[in-house]
């Protein structure tokens, strides 16, 4: 009970009022991920090995909804990424308390978020590949596709941004969620990797609607993408 006391009281109070903006990851996965976190702290597991097992962990999630045939083994592939969410938590939860954050363990952390972001997407429209029938099933796997690279390129162009010239009216005013009114926290809930989409992946998955899915947040995350860039570009 210690550890899971000393645990929720490492987030300073600017970050967590920025990370209740997204609110499945706050009240849901991070609970959980607080949990999770204790017997790693009884093995004295460096953040950098949790960010490298959830990276691997992230991996065989796509790989196990890419293959599902059946909405069972979708949901298995879907609750496999939401191991991951957790696992994403743990690293910064255990840094935080042991006071052993560095530079190189944000860039091991962004790792296995990167490779979440596209996966999640491809993965979903590999997966309603293979339950359409028709013979233009294979457009969702270009969808989801699409849906991964939209969710995936405006980061790394707000990140080269960043070091590149310090862009401070554009790329760090998109990542300040602190100022974000209600269409942006509605649009982060909407489309975090770790927060909404994954309960709405898992209901399409049993509704059998993952083709309207992939189709719906493909629009969503083309349309952000290119709102981003332009306050990204026009902010220099």
């Amino acid at each position: 009970m210690s550890y899971l006391k000393d645990l929720q009281g490492t987030m300073t109070s600017a970050k967590r009022k920025n990370a209740k903006k997204d609110f499945f990851a706050f009240y849901v996965g991070r609970p959980m991920s607080y949990v999770l976190t204790i017997p790693f702290l009884y093995l004295k597991t460096m953040p950098n090995t949790i960010s490298v097992i959830s990276t691997i962990e992230v991996v065989i999630a796509a790989i196990v909804l890419s293959t599902a045939t059946s909405p069972a083994m979708g949901a298995i592939g879907m609750l496999l990424f939401f191991l991951w969410n957790l696992l994403d938590g743990v690293d910064g939860n255990i840094a935080r308390l042991k006071k052993i954050s560095s530079p190189m363990g944000s860039v091991y952390d962004a790792m296995s978020g990167y490779a979440a972001m596209f996966l999640f997407f491809f993965s979903s429209g590999i997966y309603a590949f293979h339950i359409t029938n028709d013979s233009w099933g294979f457009v969702q796997i270009i969808i989801g596709a699409i849906s991964g690279m939209a969710q995936l390129f405006p980061r790394l162009v707000m990140h080269k941004a960043k070091s590149e010239m310090n862009n401070a009216n554009g790329a760090n005013s998109l990542s300040d969620k602190g100022s974000y009114g209600f269409v942006k926290i509605l649009g982060l809930n909407l489309t975090s990797i770790s927060g909404m989409v994954q309960p709405l992946l898992l209901i399409a998955i049993f509704t059998n609607t993952t083709v309207l899915f992939n189709l719906v947040y493909c629009i969503i995350n083309v349309m952000l993408m290119l709102i981003t860039l332009f306050k990204i570009l026009h902010n220099e």
